[in-house]
């Protein structure tokens, strides 16, 4: 399915805040000049095609109390699969994913992003995990934070 001009427009738009109101997803239609239903129509096709993963808040850990880390791992490949499964598990996990690093004195390849409700309970479950699988946790924990905006450029006006 290839995005059609409506579609692009919506996706660009979710790209910002969505609005804080009961009903968004009109505030979206009515800034695009389009039908509300249609608007949630497409985005559940977005979601539904894997254009769109999910509609969800950025939580800033921090400041809601919570600690975070950057975690890395090297597994060999035939393990891969079966450690990503562990990681899984972990409702803090926000990210997880498999990098074949060039580096040869920093060997890691699975990396994924951890929260937990203090640094103790990050600590523990990192411990667990490391414990689960057999093989070492790497933390990279924030130093400094250099906030990026991404957005793409997925539509271009008249």
């Amino acid at each position: 399915m290839a995005l059609n001009d409506t579609e692009k427009k919506i996706l660009q738009r979710l790209q910002s805040n969505l609005p804080l109101t009961h009903r968004p997803f009109l505030d979206i239609a009515n800034e695009l000049d389009l039908d509300e239903d249609l608007v949630i129509e497409k985005i559940k096709a977005m979601v539904e095609g894997k254009y769109v993963r999910r509609l969800a808040p950025i939580i800033n850990t921090q400041a809601v109390g919570n600690s975070a880390t950057l975690a890395a791992m090297q597994v060999p490949d035939d393990r891969i699969d079966d450690v990503a499964e562990v990681i899984n598990g972990y409702s803090g996990v926000s990210h997880n994913y498999l990098r074949k690093g060039k580096n040869k004195e920093l060997p890691l390849n699975i990396w994924f992003t951890m929260s937990a409700p203090s640094q103790e309970k990050l600590e523990e479950n990192i411990k667990e995990i490391e414990t689960r699988t057999g093989f070492d946790v790497r933390m990279l924990p924030t130093t400094k934070k250099y906030k990026i905006g991404v957005k793409f450029k997925i539509y271009k006006k008249g």
